[in-house]
């Protein structure tokens, strides 16, 4: 009965590297911001080790220090351009420059997982935390109404 709560979404793992640029900036720091990421994107495909030219060079604060790793996403968590980017590559490929409302990115797709049922392995804490819980609930209810039992409550207008 409680299966569907377990489902996971189409996800990937992925990486990037952000050079921003606000909607609002000035069409030629917007310029720049794409030059400067079709640069990184020509250097990333030459060879470049990505994580190291994200470290370097990423101005997303967030992710910049971990090698631009987002870790696992799935639809609707990310702007609808970048979605679309990450979603339509295949592991171990790169995204050619994609502009979004932060800035330019450039995406690597690390792993995809398709859509799928958790396994118990990997929800068994979940589960447990939920049982806890719902006793600790019952606990407190039966406490409460013990408490109501022995009380005089007068209600006052």
């Amino acid at each position: 009965q409680n299966l569907p709560r377990f489902k996971q979404d189409e996800s990937v793992h992925a990486s990037h590297i952000l050079i921003a640029a606000s909607e609002n900036a000035a069409p030629a720091q917007k310029a720049e911001a794409r030059s400067k990421a079709q640069s990184l994107l020509r250097k990333v495909r030459g060879g470049a080790d990505f994580a190291t030219v994200a470290r370097a060079e990423s101005q997303d604060p967030g992710t910049a220090q971990n090698g631009g790793d987002l870790g696992f996403f799935a639809k609707g968590r990310m702007t609808p351009a970048f979605e679309a980017a990450a979603f339509k590559l295949k592991a171990g490929e790169i995204s050619g420059v994609v502009e979004t409302p932060f800035g330019f990115h450039i995406i690597r797709v690390h792993e995809r997982r398709a859509p799928r049922t958790a396994t118990l392995a990997e929800v068994s804490g979940q589960i447990k935390q939920f049982l806890e819980q719902g006793r600790r609930d019952q606990k407190l209810e039966t406490f409460i109404q013990q408490v109501r039992g022995k009380s005089k409550i007068d209600i006052l207008v």
